[in-house]
């Protein structure tokens, strides 16, 4: 599996020159050892999140590609719609990695940001819970999501990969790759 593409030497004017909508924040290392690099607030890529979120900007970068790239041509393929918003449920947090109180997560780095949704013109929304299993649109439209993530994303993971991922898709671009789609 390829690994994501690699952000441009300088990141903050390419997430600038892609329209998203951000500010800088200082490195803020923890006791833990957790700590985001080249740090953003954003508030949106190319697509208005449901609140801002704290990563780093090779993250962002990579969700601008991402949404632009994967999101709403899919949207526009399964609904005839773009995406107006995508409601995520967070991305920096310093914590371990799920089932491993070894190792910090990339959510400790900002480099994990965790979909729960999208919602789409007209107020449809699309929600990982309810909609991955789905046989109809919205599930199709989830999986194409989640396959095209991994062209962006070093790790890719979803409901198919475990109880802990049931109700969002875990997007990173950490070291290792997986792409659980």
């Amino acid at each position: 599996m390829p690994q994501a593409v690699e952000p441009p030497r300088d990141c903050f004017d390419a997430l600038a020159r892609a329209d998203a909508v951000f500010e800088r924040r200082p490195t803020t290392p923890t006791r833990e050892g957790c700590r985001v690099d080249e740090a953003v607030m954003l508030t949106r890529a190319t697509i208005p999140l449901n609140r801002p979120t704290l990563m780093t900007c090779p993250l962002a970068h990579a969700l601008a590609a991402f949404e632009r790239e994967v999101v709403q041509p899919a949207a526009q393929r399964h609904f005839g719609r773009t995406v107006v918003q995508l409601v995520h449920y967070g991305s920096y947090v310093c914590k371990p990695q799920t089932g491993r109180n070894d190792r910090l997560s990339e959510h400790a780095f900002g480099r994990a940001i965790d979909i729960g949704g999208f919602e789409l013109e007209g107020k449809t929304v699309v929600n990982v819970r309810q909609h991955w299993a789905d046989r109809g649109s919205r599930g199709a439209f989830l999986r194409d999501v989640a396959k095209g993530a991994c062209r962006h994303f070093n790790i890719v993971l979803t409901p198919k990969t475990d109880f802990a991922h049931a109700n969002h898709l875990h997007l990173d671009i950490g070291r290792f790759t997986k792409c659980d789609a």
